[in-house]
């Protein structure tokens, strides 16, 4: 089912290293889940007593990279699907967001007491997206490098037919 859901020209980029939509499907889901807890943990707890920084600030602090994934991860399967999504394309988007969720998870698990209430918890999920868009950018990366060791070689066969 899903082996047909990116277009031609993606397929034709990633070089069968893998499919695309399967790593931005897991990407999408993990996020929103990563979404929900943190909105969940935000209207909960962390207004909540004295573990609160300021009014907030857990909204600010954590919402920003689950909210910005989400809509970049559906936009980039849409492109996946009906346009070109290029590995280099894939590979600078996942770094973009694999840093921007390992640091606001550190900045969620280290900002919020552990032993009072949950409010840490959004972290956890965070990491583990951190984990997805990690794997999904080496995927990236070896497509790439496939594409060089192609067109070099099909550079040196070109170069061996001209002189023949």
């Amino acid at each position: 089912m899903l082996s047909s859901f990116p277009s031609t020209r993606t397929q034709t980029h990633w070089r069968g290293i893998t499919n695309p939509a399967i790593w931005l499907l897991l990407c999408l889901t993990s996020t929103i889940i990563t979404l929900i807890i943190t909105i969940i943990i935000n209207v909960t707890v962390v207004q909540d007593g004295s573990n609160d920084y300021s009014y907030d600030t857990g909204k600010s602090t954590m919402l920003p990279i689950p909210v910005f994934a989400t809509i970049w991860t559906a936009i980039d399967l849409v492109v996946c699907r009906f346009a070109l999504l290029s590995p280099i394309h894939a590979l600078v988007m996942s770094l973009i967001l694999a840093l921007g969720y390992v640091v606001t998870a550190a900045i969620t698990i280290a900002m919020y007491e552990w032993d009072t209430d949950g409010s840490w918890a959004p972290g956890v999920p965070m990491l583990f997206t951190f984990l997805l868009y990690t794997i999904y950018m080496s995927y990236a990366a070896r497509a790439i490098h496939a594409g060089k060791k192609i067109s070099k070689s099909n550079q040196r066969m070109s170069n061996l037919q001209g002189d023949a």
